[in-house]
């Protein structure tokens, strides 16, 4: 007479824990992908931004400097993507009491300056203002 074993509880995963790991894992997946799409898309956004700074910084810093400042507005191009547009006021300081402009021989512009530019179907735009003080002579 033979005896016979008892038979050994298979041992491995279920169709239905497979399914389920694969779910989880495909959801988790799907959300790292649109972390890092969102990342990309700031940093394109952010690249830009920097980009038409560094224009209108070396735009400003170039104003006044070996040649007269002129009241008014002015617009042009930074290459092919940006398009700026400058505006000259001068600019008073209120003081109390009023200070007289032959002690003080400096004359403020207020500049104001607008980048923008265009990425797929949105437009952009970033905004500047300093104040430029330039000396009789200058002027």
């Amino acid at each position: 007479m033979r005896v016979s074993r008892p038979e050994r509880a298979q041992r491995g995963f279920t169709l239905i824990e497979i399914v389920v790991a694969f779910s989880l894992l495909a959801v988790g997946l799907a959300a790292a992908m649109q972390i890092a799409v969102s990342s990309m898309r700031q940093a394109r956004s952010a690249e830009a931004f920097t980009e038409a700074s560094l224009y209108a910084q070396s735009l400003l810093d170039g104003l006044g400097v070996g040649e007269r400042l002129q009241e008014g507005g002015d617009s042009g191009r930074f290459g092919d993507r940006y398009a700026w547009d400058l505006e000259v006021t001068p600019y008073d300081v209120a003081s109390d009491p009023p200070i007289d402009p032959a002690m003080v021989p400096v004359q403020l512009y207020r500049l104001d300056l607008r980048v923008r530019w265009e990425r797929g179907r949105n437009d952009y735009e970033a905004r500047f203002s300093t104040l430029r003080a330039l000396t009789p002579e200058v002027r």
